[in-house]
């Protein structure tokens, strides 16, 4: 049996900003920052060193690292989750290290919607490990999400927020494998949809950015990547006309999954992975409703298209004649 999982269409990605999504291997359009957090008056502050302007990430190889799925980075030694975002694609990010200092850092990519694109969608994904000093909140290792629309300067406050080390936060386990004398918080891949519908033309600018307790002995860093797609469309599932079975899955990450059919009248599953026994009609659209870790992101519905590839109506054009009439 032929199965093909999430793949992508050509459509949806060729709305992407070049490299949002690392697959160049390298931080091309990405601006990348150092600087260190304080304790400015009970709250916390990142503040970027002088100039306060981007870097070479190649200054700094132990803050900002590119990750490549293929041969692979192992797995975390505090979370044992694997380093290579689970989401099919080639690279990843990590931000940060485990040695302290109150140093922050920071990752922006700025982009502007194309004119005409009102239906825009973007997936991050993020894993984190902070120590646990405990500090008050405002002094603790963190991943700060800012996703900003600077046309209209405003925030968009569902996918943006901060993490810090805490038991009570949804997904956080106690690392099993930490000699550092100080508790270690991990938290697995997760993702989060950002809706930018209605959005065409608009200047987006995401940042991720982690630091340090603000002290000089704590750290916190964490794993990144953005998905390829651009589009609340992919490619749910391609099949031939003889398989028994497909299998759909959604994106990673989320807490809960609901598929509907494209009429949103029937219910189709609740798990990340939907199977069809039989396989449905060539060309059927399911639509799936992903919900988020409370708080840590938005509610959004994506929709997967189903094709049957092995039945093909060519179209070669019409009839011609060559040069020497043969």
């Amino acid at each position: 049996l032929l199965f093909l999982f999430s793949a992508t269409s050509s459509a949806a990605s060729a709305q992407c900003p070049a490299n949002i999504d690392f697959e160049l291997g390298d931080f091309t359009n990405w601006e990348c920052w150092v600087g260190h957090t304080f304790d400015l008056g009970g709250k916390n502050a990142i503040i970027w060193d002088a100039p306060g302007l981007p870097v070479p990430p190649a200054l700094y190889p132990d803050r900002f690292q590119m990750l490549s799925t293929f041969p692979g980075n192992g797995r975390d030694p505090f979370g044992h989750f694997p380093v290579n975002c689970p989401n099919g694609s080639g690279h990843s990010i990590k931000l940060g290290n485990d040695m302290g200092g109150n140093e922050a850092e920071g990752a922006s990519y700025t982009f502007t919607i194309p004119a005409g694109q009102n239906q825009y969608t973007l997936i991050y994904n993020y894993a984190v490990v902070f120590q646990d000093p405990g500090h008050p909140d405002y002094q603790q290792p963190r991943l700060q999400i800012e996703i900003f629309n600077l046309t209209d300067a405003n925030r968009i406050d569902c996918s943006s927020f901060d993490f810090i080390a805490s038991s009570g936060l949804p997904g956080f386990y106690l690392s099993t494998t930490n000699n550092t004398g100080t508790p270690v918080w991990c938290k697995n891949w997760s993702a989060t949809s950002i809706n930018l519908d209605g959005l065409a033309g608009k200047t987006i600018r995401l940042f991720f950015k982690t630091a340090d307790c603000v002290f000089s002995q704590h750290f916190g860093y964490a794993y990144v990547d953005v998905n390829t797609e651009c589009s609340s469309s992919f490619t749910g599932a391609t099949y031939c006309p003889d398989d028994a079975f497909i299998n759909v899955t959604a994106p990673f990450g989320y807490q809960k999954y609901t598929w509907w059919d494209a009429g949103f009248t029937t219910i189709l599953g609740n798990t990340q992975t939907l199977n069809f026994t039989p396989p449905p009609t060539s060309g059927t659209t399911v639509a799936v409703a992903l919900e988020p870790y409370a708080g840590y992101g938005c509610l959004d519905t994506l929709y997967a298209n189903l094709f049957d590839t092995r039945t093909v109506q060519s179209m070669a054009g019409p009839d011609t004649t060559s040069c020497n009439n043969a």
